[in-house]
């Protein structure tokens, strides 16, 4: 078994990991040792939006350890926004090889390129020719719709000097359904020759002890939908421990600074409502009613109510 301490790695998932939740999770919790920006991609018109580019400000990302993703489609898409980061001060950019869904996979981006190894080989002969001055890592799936496709994916990332590979081992096809495979990842270990993460459905405490038995060599672990139900597990994971009324507080203060933060910069109740609508779609969880307190959410029509109905959950549930 690994004796070097456990890293943690946040997992970048559109729409949920914003700088504010990253902000108030780094502040509240920690326990994280890189937080993944969801990706920075080119929309209609070749451009960026707007909500994209404001993830990667460095004014929001201050003091936390955080890496950036792109998801791209070429080379010229992939080199102007490693450009735009670069210029942005980032030393590590990561690729992203496993977008599962097909607004992406339909455009040749994420997970499309399990099916194009010989299309990758090339890319990457160019972009490390470039010499820019950066780190790349990789996150990737095991395939688009067979978990052999990363096979021919690890020898072609084999031939050049990727900082890390998070392998997620489930296919494209899969999305989030059924369960990942930890022995596809047992067989990465053996066929990849970069440090690998593993990422996929760690979701407790008692999850990850299954996961150390299974894989008792692996430091580095990526957990997404996890740490959205429960902020707290990654200081967890590091051996923190907190009785039941301090993780009841903690997470009380963890959505009191949430919510200041999308009030801050959204505007009006609906806006704000819809954000945190969202962050309660896995926070609910956190409760032994999940059900109910994500109706209690649903139903408030203004801010007034939603705060009314904060503090029923964290009194009832």
């Amino acid at each position: 078994m690994t004796t070097e301490p456990i890293q943690i790695y946040q997992a970048p998932m559109q729409g949920f990991t914003d700088f504010s939740y990253r902000k108030v999770i780094f502040e509240t919790f920690g326990g994280i040792d890189k937080y993944f920006i969801p990706y920075l991609s080119y929309g209609k018109g070749h451009e960026i939006k707007k909500s994209q580019m404001r993830e990667v400000l460095p004014e929001n990302n201050l003091q936390m350890p955080v890496v950036p993703q792109v998801l791209f489609s070429d080379q010229t898409e992939l080199f102007d926004l490693i450009s735009i980061l670069v210029d942005s001060g980032y030393p590590e950019i990561n690729l992203n090889l496993g977008c599962p869904y097909p607004m992406a996979t339909n455009r040749g981006r994420g997970a499309a390129w399990l099916e194009k190894p010989e299309a990758l080989n090339e890319l990457l002969q160019q972009l490390f020719r470039n010499n820019f001055p950066v780190r790349f890592s990789v996150k990737m799936r095991a395939g688009m719709t067979s978990d052999h496709d990363c096979k021919a994916i690890f020898d072609v990332l084999n031939q050049f000097p990727i900082l890390e590979i998070i392998f997620h081992p489930r296919t494209a096809g899969q999305m989030y359904e059924g369960k990942a495979n930890p022995l596809l990842f047992t067989e990465a270990v053996s066929l990849v020759k970069h440090p690998l993460v593993y990422n996929g459905d760690l979701s407790s405490a008692v999850h990850f002890q299954e996961l150390k038995t299974m894989l008792p060599e692996q430091n580095k672990w990526m957990i997404g939908r996890g740490l959205l139900v429960n902020p707290a597990l990654a200081a967890q994971l590091k051996g923190e421990v907190f009785d039941s009324k301090i993780v009841r507080k903690k997470l009380k203060e963890f959505h009191e600074h949430l919510l200041e933060s999308y009030s801050a910069r959204l505007q009006g109740d609906s806006h704000i409502l819809m954000r945190m609508n969202q962050f309660w779609t896995f926070f609910s969880e956190s409760f032994e009613n999940p059900h109910k307190a994500m109706k209690l959410v649903k139903k408030s029509s203004s801010l007034l109510k939603y705060n009314a109905a904060i503090v029923e959950i964290f009194r009832s549930f």
